[in-house]
């Protein structure tokens, strides 16, 4: 990306970023479109012959659907936007997009946030059990002098904790850990020994500049790690951002969890595949556990998010395009395999199989 494009970007998602995965937008192998009659971009990759949006539009609210329909005019093909929030979802149904909700963020309004109280108990008692073992939270400028060393641990352990995910980094409304070039982002590490120990987990977190707040995106930590490492690294996280005035913060969607709009009965299969994935089917990532997890710190509110599409149903053809840019190419060669999509998902089986698949890619956070 040319210089002055990013800078223009940047200023884009400082003035109208609104979904927690706007800064995140920024990197990645993405385009951008924009509109000389609107105020802003969006972010997109096309995929399976399919432009795929990835989260909402950058700008106004009251722009959006201008913006939506100069990019489907200029594409000229399906459109499908993924992580759409219940800021712009109008705007897309406005411009004749259908719907299905794929899950609910966790919120946090930052001056509410306690960790006292009983329904506060398990992590409070987790986050007391790193404090006694000598686990210290600090925030990390990989860009300090000395940083080098930090980042290199950083890089191990990132690289040791996707081995347990299958050596999946998922893509395209994720943040990498970014640590090679000056961002807005912002490192938290938690170290044993009092601080002076092994790094046993991080946390990258990056900003929601319109909302004041930031989204605690990258998660790592080491398969060993003390236990209540990752409790402690998240609490103390949303302390200093209270501490700093900030006003909310997210851990970002529970895929598949909580699944109650009423248009999920528009789309009935979907629904129910989605529905069953979420209680039956254990991957690298457990959608209940990531659910739970989540839940234990009781967000003061669970947001849905959307996944919208330009078609009168919810085609097999956009949730490939979706999985390729989720996933890598490489793996999809091997899911595929020599016959190619068409001939995989041609029967009821192989398209359940495939479908199984998507959820798996419907996940949006590290955790």
């Amino acid at each position: 990306m040319m210089q002055t494009q990013h800078a223009k970007l940047d200023f884009w998602v400082r003035r109208y970023g609104t979904n927690s995965n706007s800064y995140v937008l920024l990197e990645g192998p993405k385009s951008y479109f924009t509109s000389p009659d609107v105020d802003g971009f969006l972010a997109y990759q096309i995929s399976a012959g399919i432009a795929l949006i990835a989260g909402d539009p950058v700008c106004a609210p009251g722009d959006a659907r201008r913006l939506l329909h100069d990019f489907c005019s200029a594409v000229m093909r399906p459109v499908g936007a993924y992580q759409v929030s219940p800021v712009t979802l109008e705007a897309f149904r406005q411009e004749g997009f259908a719907d299905v909700q794929i899950g609910k963020e966790a919120v946090f309004r930052l001056d509410q946030f306690t960790l006292c109280g009983g329904k506060m108990e398990l992590v409070r008692a987790a986050t007391n059990k790193a404090r006694r073992a000598g686990v210290v939270v600090s925030e990390h400028d990989p860009f300090a002098i000395g940083a080098e060393a930090i980042n290199a641990e950083l890089h191990e352990i990132s690289r040791e904790w996707l081995k347990g995910k299958g050596n999946q980094e998922l893509g395209f409304v994720l943040g990498s850990l970014g640590l090679e070039r000056r961002s807005a982002k912002r490192y938290y590490v938690a170290r044993s020994g009092n601080g002076t120990g092994r790094i046993e987990g991080f946390i990258v977190c990056e900003p929601i500049f319109s909302r004041s707040g930031y989204y605690l995106d990258v998660t790592r930590r080491r398969p060993d790690a003390i236990r209540g490492t990752m409790e402690l690294l998240t609490t103390e996280i949303l302390r200093r951002l209270r501490e700093e005035h900030y006003e909310m913060a997210s851990m970002g969607v529970a895929p598949l969890a909580l699944l109650d709009d009423p248009d999920l009965a528009d789309h009935p299969l979907a629904a129910k595949i989605m529905r069953f994935v979420y209680q039956r089917v254990n991957t690298n990532y457990d959608f209940k556990r990531l659910y739970r997890y989540k839940a234990k710190y009781h967000p003061h509110a669970w947001e849905p998010r959307y996944l919208c599409f330009n078609q009168r149903r919810l085609s097999l053809s956009m949730l490939y395009a979706l999985l390729r840019v989720r996933k890598n190419t490489t793996t999809f060669e091997r899911f595929l395999g020599e016959q190619g999509f068409q001939e995989t998902v041609k029967t009821w089986k192989h398209a359940a199989s495939f479908i199984v698949g998507f959820c798996w890619a419907l996940l949006s956070s590290s955790w």
